[in-house]
């Protein structure tokens, strides 16, 4: 009994074997029948690319490159994040076609492809070279992948993928305004718009914690975090929104905080924060490093950088504050 279960499992297991060794092999004739979207041309013209435009529902961004860097022209070309630039060529680069679909224009708003069809939600990516460009919509999921057009073309293409991409300026833009690594800073200063000065420092290069200075050690005992946090607010800090500060009335309102911190190489950031009319605005106002240095910090000096408010309140810290979290604990 024992050998004809042992040889039924045998066979069960070489049956399954074959089975998904077909499943690879038809995979890979699918491979082979699947070709890339893009003609030669387009490619071309979509790796020169010097201008982008994404556009739902009435809604586009663009994004421009200006020398080395992209900009999105809504924000005053603020940098853009080079990662969803990267996401966006990725993508339309490695689309293949699986299959052809119909040609015929009466379709197009049945597929989410009618780009002028009422509370239309179909997504429209326009790739320009100079004179040259390259557009694609993007209409209704089929399985694990997307019917497609090109913008002057009625015919209708199966991807192997789906394809989405946000049209919300605000999360096209690079709003990392800080990025210090917390082991190379050494100290900080806190100065409130009423003179009170808050101080902190490291004991050691090395170390990562901050205490406060001129406080006994034993007062401050289990308060590690608060002082970190505080710090690590300003050093590792990401905006939600940007501005022009020519657009900011910053000369009427003195901040509500200055901040300073300086690494153990010799790294000095400067930055204040403003609330105007409920807003929080932070100002890098200055940044200094060694040549060998690789800090990040966005310095230019015509930016103002909105925050949250919970980020305000970790840099809005005063002494008493610190002392008594880490005693009600």
């Amino acid at each position: 009994m024992k050998v004809k279960l042992i040889a039924v499992l045998a066979v069960i297991s070489v049956l399954l074997i074959a089975v998904a060794l077909q499943q690879q092999n038809d995979d890979r004739v699918d491979d082979l029948q699947s070709r890339q979207l893009l003609s030669e041309e387009q490619l071309t013209v979509v790796n020169q690319m010097d201008n982008l435009v994404v556009a739902k529902a009435g809604v586009e961004v663009e994004v421009v490159r200006d020398g080395g860097r992209w900009g999105v022209v809504s924000k005053n070309m603020f940098p853009a994040q080079p990662e969803r630039i990267a996401a966006l060529l990725h993508a339309v680069r490695g689309a293949r076609v699986t299959a052809a679909q119909t040609d015929n224009p009466e379709y197009h708003a049945r597929l989410g492809l009618d780009t002028s069809a009422p509370q239309n939600a179909t997504l429209r990516v326009t790739m320009g070279a100079g004179e040259e460009s390259v557009g694609i919509i993007y209409g209704n999921p089929v399985g694990s992948g997307q019917v497609v057009r090109f913008a002057d073309e009625n015919q209708v293409w199966l991807i192997n993928r789906p394809f989405g991409m946000t049209v919300n300026d605000v999360e096209w833009l690079d709003l990392q305004v800080t990025q210090i690594p917390m082991t190379q800073a050494a100290s900080a200063r806190w100065t409130h718009a009423d003179g009170e000065v808050l101080e902190v420092e490291k004991a050691k290069e090395g170390d990562y914690n901050f205490r406060l200075a001129g406080v006994e050690q034993a007062d401050q005992q289990g308060n590690e975090r608060w002082t970190n946090s505080m710090v690590l607010a300003l050093i590792d800090l990401r905006a939600q929104d940007v501005k022009l500060r020519s657009e900011l009335e910053l000369e009427l309102d003195e901040p509500m905080l200055q901040m300073q911190v300086r690494t153990w190489s010799g790294a000095e950031l400067e930055a204040s924060l403003y609330d105007i009319d409920g807003k929080y605005w932070l100002l890098v106002d200055h940044f200094e490093q060694p040549e060998d240095s690789n800090l990040g910090v966005n310095a230019d000096e015509r930016w103002a950088f909105q925050l949250g408010i919970g980020q305000v309140e970790n840099l809005n810290k005063r002494q008493s504050d610190i002392v008594r979290g880490g005693e009600s604990d």
